[in-house]
Order: structure tokens, then sequence, then C-alpha cells
């Protein structure tokens, strides 16, 4: 039984109160910015720096699923690059388009686990690639903060020093996972069901299967930063067609403020946590005098949108196995909630996308 058939209804009003929420807030950004945007679009954009930004935001997500590709080799050497595009394509639909359906992530581990692959692995590959991207933030902005620590003022040092102790707890909690330091100690927290047994167990596997290719853990963290790095240039690029030059802060600075920023996509609103992410940029820049950091993020959320168009195009083109693989996924997130995830492999077989 699906998670969807136990609970209908309050599933529906959840996501209906999530993508309500969403508009509810981008209104909000809209509304207060109303003057602005008429003033952006009565002026002649450059298509040009837009056009490059696009280019810039759509390498750096070819980069993610590349990321994610040299992960799932650990565990499955005959994995194909083209394979961990479309599917990061796909996946890209379902994290920015589909309310209420189930992660791009899932889709993804859905397809691992058609290729026969060991559920617990499949998850675990899914839940090390997050990790990684979430921490390529923080590294990123930790470099920038580093850099720009002799001219930042006081408010902009305390970011930076939070920044510091959120990358130093990321590092901690790698070493923590990797060295299995609470389950070695405790291995009966293994056993039996639960979320939080489940959890311990994908973890546990997680660190069997990657800590002795700690080498390819360090060069996707190094492919997140990259990627986040060009996400920072094509945001840079966007508000210079929409801002004066002399009122934007600098590329250096939109290393330390943008990371953060787009560290609060990964709240489970809908859309790409539409409508906070803006908030969260507004109250970012104003640290740098920069009073319309929601508009900026306005702009850049064109790009992800657009990017989104491209992924929707390769998910028209394989409609009828995503159908299949959105069952897959749609049972391993049941199992996932429940705590009770099967660790045997699914009889279907490698089957492409």
């Amino acid at each position: 039984m699906s998670k969807s058939s136990k609970h209908p209804y309050l599933a529906k009003m959840v996501n209906v109160a999530l993508v309500l929420l969403a508009f509810g807030l981008l209104g909000g950004v809209i509304w207060q910015n109303r003057e602005e945007i008429r003033e952006v679009f009565s002026r002649k954009l450059d298509l040009r720096v837009i056009v490059l930004a696009f280019a810039i935001y759509m390498f750096g997500l070819l980069l993610t699923f590349t990321r994610w590709f040299f992960l799932v080799r650990v565990i499955e050497p005959k994995f194909r690059l083209r394979d961990a595009v479309l599917l990061g394509y796909i996946g890209n639909v379902f994290n920015l388009v589909i309310p209420g359906a189930v992660g791009g992530d899932l889709i993804k581990a859905a397809y691992l686990v058609r290729m026969k692959i060991n559920k617990t692995q499949a998850v675990a590959s899914m839940v090390l690639d997050r990790i990684l991207g979430l921490m390529g933030l923080f590294v990123l902005a930790g470099i920038s903060g580093a850099i720009a620590w002799p001219l930042a003022g006081t408010a902009i040092r305390r970011l930076i020093v939070i920044v510091w102790a959120f990358l130093g707890l990321s590092f901690l909690g790698l070493m923590a996972i990797f060295g299995q330091a609470l389950t070695r100690r405790f291995p009966a927290l293994l056993e039996g069901h639960g979320r939080i047994a489940l959890l311990l167990r994908e973890l546990s596997t997680l660190s069997s299967t990657y800590r002795r290719k700690l080498g390819v853990v360090a060069g996707a963290l190094v492919l997140a930063s990259t990627n986040h790095a060009l996400s920072v240039v094509a945001f840079y690029l966007v508000s210079r067609t929409i801002f004066p030059v002399t009122q934007l802060p600098s590329l250096g600075q939109h290393f330390l403020m943008v990371p953060l920023t787009l560290f609060t996509t990964a709240v489970p609103i809908p859309f790409g946590a539409l409508g906070l992410t803006e908030r969260v940029s507004k109250q970012l820049f104003q640290l740098v005098d920069h009073p319309h950091g929601d508009l900026a993020m306005m702009g850049f959320r064109v790009l992800m949108y657009a990017g989104a168009l491209v992924s929707a195009c390769f998910y028209l083109a394989n409609l009828k196995q995503v159908r299949g693989l959105s069952d897959t996924a749609e049972h391993l997130e049941e199992e996932i909630l429940e705590g009770e995830l099967d660790p045997e492999e699914t009889k279907e077989g490698n089957v492409p996308v």
C-alpha cells in the first residue's frame, strides 16, 4: 500500500497548502518590488548576457549529474554517463516543476534499484550526493569569506564565522559517518525497525561503500563547489542585466551571499522553495548594501525554470519509462518513510531510460 493510498486527502491537503504558501510568499515579494519590476521591464535587457548566464547555469547543472555518476560508478561500474545525465534532467523536473510528486533523488535511486543494485546502496548514493551538494555551498562560501575577511565589516564577519562553524560541523559529521562513530559503540541501534534504525543502516552502508573511495568523495565535493561557483557567476550576470553596475555588489560579495541563498532551496517548499529563497536573498544582500536581493533571486529563478523547461523535454521524450520509475520511486519512498527498506534486489532487470 502506498503512502498516498493510506492518507490521500491529507497528502493532497499538505501539497495544496505548500503550493499556496510558495505562491503567497512569491506574491508578497512581487508586490513589494512592483515598482522595481516595472522599471526593469521598461529597460532593454542585454540578451547576450542572459544567454551567457543560462549557458553557464546549464553547464553547472551537467556537473551535478556528473558528480552523481562518479558516486554511482563506485557501486555499479557499468553505469553510463548518458544515463546519469538523462536521469538528472528527469529528476530536475520532479524537483522544480511537479509539486507533491516524489523527489528527483528518488527517481534516480529507483533507476538504480531497477538495475538490480541493492536498495540500501542506491539510497546511500543519493544521500551522499545530497550531503556533498550542500557541503559544496558552505565550502564555496567559506573560501569566499576567508578572502573577504580583511575588508569585511562586523556584520559580514559574523556571517563568515557562522559559515565556518557550519562547514566545520559538516566535515565532522562526514567523518563521523565514515568512521561509524555511533554504530560502532552501539551496534544494537542498527537492529529493529523504524526510521532512525533505517537511517543508521543507510549511513552504515554509505560508510562501508565509500570509505575506501575517499578520492572519489573528495572529487565529488570539488565538483559540487565548482557547480555552485558557476551558479554564482550566472546569478551575478543576471543581476547585471537588472541593476546598474554602480548598485551591484561585487562578484566576490556574491560568492559569499549566493551560496547561502541557494542553501534554502533545499527547504521542502514546492518549486525550489519558491518565495522563501527570495526573502532570504533580500536579507542576506542587505548586509552588503544591496536592497533588492529578492529581485536578483527572481532573475536567477528565471534561469532555473528555463533549465527545468529543457529538462521537461527529456522528461516528455521518455514519458513511458518515467512512469515506471515513478511507481518504483513511490514504493521506495513508502519503505523509507515506514523505516522498512527491503534490501532485496528487484527482479525487473536493467531497464534503459
